[in-house]
């Protein structure tokens, strides 16, 4: 059964998002299987820039909605960077994961966590990481678990969007070694961000949202649609009662 919407609302934690478009959106349609059933054709330079621009967008969205689903009592924001010029992802990705092993084993449970990949001027790599359950460790015993270089703890304690606050530090990049490759990678069974299209409840909720808790708002226009965003953190309002 086609359905279509005009509003929806998507809910990380305490950050609301609404959208509203001018011309419906039909539930389940993508602009990709419009393609599958045309013919194939090469995709020129600048549309593969294009593409790998829009799939670097989806990935910062991605990584703002899942931190801030996550984010807690306990969480930590923690930067790893490698003492030796470690450019090969798969090797850095391997040293990543023989670390969250050697910290599970310390801590004694499972590490919830997100981790995203950045290249330094160098050319090595380094991650930053979110790691939502992580109880309190001294710096230089985690850097003694890591093994690797340099690590450091950032206070997020008085950061309202926290998943923003990561985005901040993914740089745009074209380096060849992420064609193919996650930007980020996360741990299993974190919250995912809840998307609400039902119209009685979008206009419940949204209705419900207070506009001293509005932190940006916009209208843009795609090939297919125009689009009124408001972003809504209702963590501002928490931490002024």
């Amino acid at each position: 059964m086609i359905s279509s919407y005009l509003k929806k609302v998507i809910v990380s934690g305490n950050v609301v998002e609404v959208y509203d478009y001018e011309k419906p959106i039909i539930a389940g349609y993508s602009v990709k299987d419009h393609y599958k059933r045309g013919r194939c054709f090469e995709a020129s330079e600048e549309d593969k820039q294009i593409n790998r621009g829009k799939v670097f967008n989806r990935a910062k969205r991605d990584i703002r909605r899942l931190v801030n689903c996550n984010i807690g009592e306990f969480s930590k924001f923690v930067t790893l960077t490698f003492r030796e010029n470690i450019t090969d992802l798969k090797v850095a990705n391997y040293e990543w994961k023989k670390f969250k092993q050697r910290l599970e084993t310390k801590i004694g449970y499972k590490l919830q966590y997100l981790v995203v990949i950045e290249f330094q001027k160098r050319g090595a790599i380094h991650y930053h990481c979110v790691m939502f359950n992580l109880p309190y460790i001294q710096n230089n015993k985690l850097q003694e678990i890591w093994g690797n270089g340099f690590v450091k703890i950032n206070n997020i304690d008085n950061v309202d969007n926290v998943g923003a606050y990561v985005c901040k530090y993914m740089t745009k990049t074209d380096d060849d070694r992420l064609l193919g490759q996650k930007m980020y990678f996360s741990s299993r069974g974190l919250k995912k961000p809840v998307e609400i299209k039902e119209e009685s409840r979008v206009e419940s909720l949204a209705s419900s949202l207070p506009a001293s808790a509005l932190a940006y708002s916009n209208t843009f226009e795609n090939e297919y649609n125009t689009i009124s965003y408001k972003q809504y953190n209702l963590n501002s309002l928490l931490s002024q009662k």
